[in-house]
């Protein structure tokens, strides 16, 4: 009895692991899946691992799976996107003045509808088209895809554990924690048009974390020191979530300048934390006099 209960128990875990290499919605309908990948690819999750199993064709920023996940496109179908892809999105070609500009944009314009295109035939014909993307997808990760293509594809975003939330851990505090302050802002640098520039959004005195991209560092902290103590902490982790290359380095408002050289960080590869959360803990203003009872399971 016991050995044919054995049997029973094996066939068991042969049929739920043949199930879960079949895409979601079965194997006749496709669909276009914007796959978070995590950080470092131990951070994946199994239902992103479960999508990319069953996906016909593999999206991804040039160079990204050779170099992230080359272990995953064995067997299937890939397709790049060229890495300025998101240049101009948006914008009004007649409106460009400059003649080579102008040419870029329409380039990238042209390089956005094929892709769409070819997205929309594919799952039009049955297939699972995933697009992974390191980190969060909804994070500054590139979902224009989803605006381009046309209605009846069926789509479907899979998320990841970004960057904010990977250095957060790195840095064993939680940023809503700020004693007085409860607000997270997360931004990145101003650019030209911006209605909530982030001068204005120190005004609050709330935890700040940037996204580095093309961050002006001088012109940021002399900001924060109109807006912040300096003895402030500041904090930036880069390769946030990769154990052998992640690191923290910890200073104030008024020291980074000169303490850190901001020119060596990982370009596109660490964020920047500011706010009393690095030192105040969970601790609160008023004590936490009060919490709440969660809902039952469902």
């Amino acid at each position: 009895m016991l050995n044919f209960l054995r049997y029973i128990a094996r066939l068991a875990a042969v049929a739920f692991l043949l199930a879960s290499a079949l895409p979601v919605h079965g194997a006749e309908a496709g669909k276009f899946v914007i796959v978070g990948m995590g950080t470092s690819p131990d951070l994946m999750t199994i239902r992103a691992q479960h999508v990319i199993a069953g996906a016909d064709i593999l999206l991804a920023e040039e160079g990204s799976i050779r170099q992230m996940w080359p272990e995953l496109a064995a067997g299937k179908e890939v397709w790049e996107w060229p890495h300025s892809l998101r240049k101009f999105y948006g914008a009004d070609l007649e409106k460009i003045a400059d003649p080579a500009r102008r040419a870029e944009a329409a380039k990238l314009e042209k390089v956005r509808h094929d892709l769409a295109g070819k997205i929309a035939e594919a799952v039009k014909s049955g297939k699972t088209v995933a697009c992974l993307q390191s980190g969060d997808p909804m994070m500054y990760g590139m979902t224009l895809f989803l605006e381009m293509l046309p209605p009846g594809v069926a789509t479907e975003i899979i998320p990841g554990i970004g960057a904010f939330q990977a250095a957060s851990a790195a840095l064993k505090h939680s940023p809503p924690y700020g004693y007085d302050t409860s607000a997270v802002i997360l931004t990145m640098d101003d650019w030209p048009g911006r209605a909530d520039l982030n001068e204005t959004l120190m005004k609050a005195g709330s935890t700040m974390v940037f996204y580095t991209m093309n961050l002006d560092y001088p012109r940021l902290f002399e900001q924060l020191k109109r807006h912040y103590p300096a003895a402030t902490p500041v904090a930036v982790v880069t390769d946030a979530g990769d154990p052998a290359q992640q690191k923290v380095i910890l200073s104030t408002v008024g020291s980074f300048l000169t303490e850190v050289d901001y020119r060596v960080l990982p370009v596109n590869r660490h964020l920047l934390f500011v706010g009393k959360f690095l030192k105040s803990g969970q601790a609160r203003l008023d004590f936490t006099p009060r919490v709440t009872e969660s809902s039952p399971p469902r």
